[in-house]
């Protein structure tokens, strides 16, 4: 720790003496923080959103109006969101617009934001050219241009021993061919301070302060491009990841010799439209995940094995590809895509009451969208899909209730369907829209085939689906942005997990409802303040984990010398964990702040401090703690 911190004071000196009059440029996600107005209802976020803070995808995205995130412990946690009510399995995640085939929820707290550009977020929709299934929209994490010659160093330390190491170059190889590259790095003791409330939540007495075990956290990341461009541009990616830690468990049953790890290649090529007026487009996809898990009981409890240790896990291949279409004139525009993916599952288990399979499951997707502006400040967009998705028992055994299974083969056929009108000139202050649309997600095969220890799988369930209506009026200026949009989600046969003894078991449940209204605002007040906020008002029914308001705000001051000082503020307000309302988590609030300092254009040292009256926070229905206060130092160097 003392050896980076004198490096990082080194450069911080140096850097004075470096220093020149600097024309600070404002980052443009401060300024237009919200949706951007375009027919799909995108909301772009830029790397200056996260830059020097260290955040999770989940913390960034949590700042947004409509989205809330939940986190089990420090860095490398399991960590999800809910968009406007709808939970984390309803929300596909896609990388350059391939999206992962996941085993149930996406964990966003295995993503490393450092070697991403920016992130694109349609809330309450799937657009046509994304290949998923689920109501509370998609979120695609965009890669760093290749077209730009040079790089940037990213050094970062922090709170339990946090450390952060991110290197992005590029170049062009030739006339047309162009290069980039990130590689990541970051880990963390995680051991942060919690109290222990000794399994009794209710009696006081017996609590006590301890430090978190066995939950350290490394990962190893990096993204890699080629760009080939001719007639048609060609781009070659390259995603990959290792990461490995502890399984800490709840705060009251420490286990400390539980590990985990994950390893994943992702790679992918894809040809660009060269006009979109009349033309074809193409992106083809081939990658390798394998998750597993080990943990012995009896070494936690008593201090010695009398077996191999229990482990558990997946080993899963997939491919595919879609072919895409365009065509546009005057007053239309239309896509339409085909998707087709195989993915073949081989289970990793070696205990007798877990499932051990070999299972297939394919998904052909074809899916439509059209815009039709007859004038030039009204139009008309619709999107529909249909999905066919099939999965079959190759091999092997599916563990329903501690005995197998009768399962062979399932298949389903889902559609959807979206229209929005949409009204407001491109350069008008002015805009406004309603959408309304019907939306389907097929169980993730973590859900149909568990290998969990203490989940069962159940290949009887039955798709969620359900209804989605939002509209929404804005109004920007130059320096200023304000926006107020209204939804209503409807979800029916929702999958809860059911516990029952020492057995939990998906199930489909009865109908959620969420309706609410989120508010927008971004100023530039002045040359030296810069202001955001928003707030969420809802109102949800049989949804639990969300509450019925939250607000966040920003503000960025740009101070003499090439400093700037940001303020952060977010809170909830009362949060139920149970249908009956009877598991109470209180309203709270989180402050942040950061003291940046940029002596020329490609340098700049930030200070974040995370959670500043919220050291000892502690949900009492969550057993698994999260960090306090936390802090941090960062320094990065363009080249």
């Amino acid at each position: 720790m003392n050896t980076i911190i004198t490096l990082l004071l080194l450069c911080f000196f140096a850097s004075l003496a470096l220093a020149e009059e600097v024309v600070y440029t404002l980052p443009e996600s401060i300024i237009q923080r919200g949706e951007t107005e375009n027919n799909e209802r995108m909301l772009e976020i830029k790397s200056s959103d996260w830059e020097g803070k260290n955040l999770s995808l989940a913390d960034v995205l949590a700042t947004y109006a409509g989205i809330q995130t939940r986190q089990l412990g420090g860095m490398g946690s399991f960590q999800s969101i809910s968009i406007r009510g709808m939970p984390g399995k309803q929300i596909a995640l896609a990388i350059d617009g391939v999206v992962l085939q996941s085993f149930g929820v996406a964990d966003l707290g295995s993503i490393d934001l450092n070697q991403y550009e920016k992130v694109e977020v349609y809330k309450g929709f799937i657009p046509a050219k994304f290949a998923a299934n689920g109501m509370g929209g998609v979120i695609n994490l965009v890669s760093k241009d290749a077209a730009a010659k040079g790089g940037k160093v990213y050094v970062s330390y922090g709170s339990y021993n946090s450390k952060i190491l991110s290197m992005q170059a590029s170049s062009p190889l030739s006339d047309s061919l162009f290069w980039t590259s990130n590689i990541n790095y970051r880990a963390s003791d995680n051991d942060f301070p919690y109290l222990n409330r000794n399994g009794t939540q209710y009696n006081t007495e017996d609590d006590f302060w301890t430090k978190r075990e066995n939950a350290d956290y490394s990962q190893i990341s990096g993204n890699h491009s080629w760009t080939f461009v001719h007639k048609r541009n060609v781009v070659l990616r390259a995603e990959h990841h290792s990461e490995a830690g502890g399984i800490s468990g709840r705060e009251y049953q420490v286990i400390k010799t539980a590990r985990s790890a994950n390893d994943a290649v992702l790679a992918s090529l894809e040809i660009e439209p060269k006009d979109k007026k009349f033309d074809f487009g193409f992106q083809g996809f081939a990658g390798i995940e394998k998750s597993m898990s080990v943990w012995h009981e009896p070494i936690d409890k008593m201090g010695y094995a009398q077996e191999e240790r229990t482990q558990s896990g997946l080993l899963v291949k997939n491919g595919g590809g879609q072919g895409s279409f365009y065509f546009e004139n005057s007053i239309l525009e239309t896509e339409l895509h085909a998707y087709l993916s195989y993915q073949y599952l081989e289970s990793r288990n070696n205990s007798v009451i877990l499932s051990n399979y070999e299972l297939s499951n394919s998904v052909f997707q074809a899916s439509f969208a059209g815009t039709f502006a007859p004038i030039d400040f009204f139009n008309i967009r619709a999107n529909a899909a249909s999905r066919h998705s099939k999965q079959k028992l190759e091999s092997g055994h599916v563990r329903t209730f501690y005995m197998d299974g009768e399962f062979k083969e399932r298949s389903k056929d889902l559609y959807s369907g979206r229209a929005s009108a949409n009204f407001g000139k491109a350069d008008s202050k002015w805009s406004s829209f309603f959408a309304y649309g019907h939306y389907f997600r097929d169980p993730s095969v973590f859900e149909l085939f568990s290998t969990a220890f203490g989940i069962v799988s159940n290949p009887n369930l039955k798709p969620e689906q359900g209804e989605q209506a939002e509209a929404g009026v804005g109004y920007k200026t130059e320096k200023s942005r304000l926006a107020a949009t209204f939804f209503a989600n409807t979800i029916r046969d929702r999958i809860i997990y059911y516990t029952s003894g020492m057995v939990t078991k998906p199930i489909n449940a009865e109908e959620g409802k969420v309706y609410g209204i989120e508010a927008e605002l971004g100023s530039e007040l002045f040359s030296w303040l810069k202001v955001s906020a928003n707030a969420t008002f809802q109102k949800p029914e049989n949804l639990p984990n969300e509450p019925e308001q939250q607000y966040y705000s920003s503000m960025l001051f740009m101070l003499p010398y090439a400093f700037e000082l940001t303020l952060d503020g977010e809170a909830h307000s009362v949060i139920y964990r149970d249908k009956a309302q009877r598991k109470v988590i209180p309203a709270n609030s989180f402050y942040h702040v950061g003291l940046g300092y940029k002596p020329t254009p490609k340098i700049k040292f930030f200070f974040y401090a995370r959670n500043l009256n919220g050291g000892e926070y502690q949900n009492i229905y969550d057993a698994y703690p999260t960090p306090g206060r936390v802090f941090s130092l960062s320094y990065s160097h363009g080249f």
